[in-house]
């Protein structure tokens, strides 16, 4: 064996974690960092992969699709990463795909756009979030339970929420709706009048998919204009920042998501790994969906027996989806078992992690909750 194919041979995986450690994901970026580093860790301290040591690279998207396209360029021309992992904004998964189906390097991400699944030609996209518009079917079904009969909808104007609007009128029928829809920019220095046009037929309860810091900013006009319907809008909004901000003006608001399975092994793991309570109320879902996505691409690479994306992106197949297989919760587990000769089935912290043949996830827990007494009270939970 020559010098050259043993260095080849011993050379460390790289592997890219783009998250959005700062902008509209920031409050979600640093568990997925977090989680990405865990598990490369825990993989390199028992020998690697293939025998060879995980390199992390790490970047910063910031939830920009400019600053991401720049990263994800370093990370395949200059630290030669075999995946891009850890994407959470549509408009950056989107952003940095062109370049990485030009270079065949694989992609995870937790990003709800429909047209993810359309730009994807090659097969080396895998998201670890159901698709916006089921979010908005799954939102309508639980709000729908509570008895509200018509809405008023309008939304931030970006892909994850149009096609989340989408979804929920499919459910609620146009009927229910007291006007058409509209949407709106972000970082406008007023949202007056765009409230004034929500509320102005006083529909029961209105809709607005949309990020923290705008929504923030809609909230508060609704609450200076004295609207007293529901408000509904997606938990990614309702986090501690706004309550912050608002206080107990956010009592009564309702809010909905993908949530992990809590009775999960691997969910309960996480919880340990990050050194989390299990307070039984859901903690970190997009950094229980970081340690799934590195978990699944290093057992891919055991299961290929190389890093070649194409023969990695059918692997990401064979550990995750199918029954009559060995299910296991975590990495060392799987690793152990294809290395014995066994087929696997990862079950994962942020759910079950089985995909169809677009690379979306299937099956996700939805869950709803009102905002009571400055804290987030579950109302009701759906497998979807």
């Amino acid at each position: 064996m020559t010098p050259a194919i043993l260095r080849a041979q011993e050379a460390d995986i790289a592997i890219g974690s783009l998250t959005p450690n700062t902008g509209g994901g920031g409050p979600f970026g640093p568990n997925i960092t977090a989680s990405h580093k865990r598990v490369a860790d825990a993989v390199n301290a028992a020998g690697g992969v293939l025998g060879r040591q995980i390199r992390l690279y790490q970047e910063n998207s910031e939830t920009n699709p400019e600053t991401a396209v720049r990263a994800a360029d370093k990370l395949i021309s200059v630290n030669k990463v075999s995946a891009i992992i850890g994407t959470f904004s549509s408009s950056v998964t989107l952003g940095i795909m062109p370049k990485c189906q030009s270079a065949n390097i694989i992609q995870m991400c937790t990003s709800s756009s429909a047209d993810i699944p359309i730009a994807d030609e090659k097969g080396l996209v895998f998201n670890f979030q159901p698709l916006s518009p089921i979010w908005g079917r799954a939102i309508a079904d639980l709000v729908l339970s509570r008895g509200l009969e018509n809405y008023a909808l309008m939304a931030l104007n970006n892909d994850f929420t149009r096609s989340m609007m989408d979804g929920f009128i499919e459910r609620v029928g146009t009927e229910a709706l007291v006007q058409d829809p509209f949407y709106y920019n972000a970082g406008q220095s007023s949202y007056r009048s765009e409230v004034t046009q929500l509320i102005e037929k006083s529909p029961e309860a209105v809709f607005i998919p949309s990020y923290v810091t705008d929504f923030t900013a809609v909230y508060k006009e609704l609450y200076r204009q004295g609207y007293e319907g529901a408000v509904i809008t997606i938990s990614l909004s309702t986090g501690d920042q706004f309550k912050s901000t608002v206080g107990a003006a956010a009592d009564g608001v309702i809010h909905g998501f993908p949530v992990p399975a809590l009775s999960s092994p691997a969910y309960k793991e996480y919880l340990t790994e990050a050194g989390l309570e299990d307070t039984g109320s859901v903690q970190h879902p997009f950094g229980t969906a970081g340690r799934d996505q590195m978990s699944v691409l290093l057992l891919a690479m055991e299961k290929a027996g190389t890093t070649d994306s194409a023969a990695v992106a059918q692997a990401i197949w064979d550990v995750t989806t199918g029954e009559g297989k060995k299910t296991v919760y975590n990495v060392a587990d799987g690793l152990a078992a294809i290395r014995a000769g066994e087929e696997i089935n990862y079950s994962g912290a942020s759910g079950s992690i089985e995909f169809d043949a677009e690379g979306g996830v299937l099956g996700r827990d939805f869950q709803l909750s009102e905002i009571q007494d400055g804290k987030d009270v579950v109302i009701q939970r759906l497998e979807y």
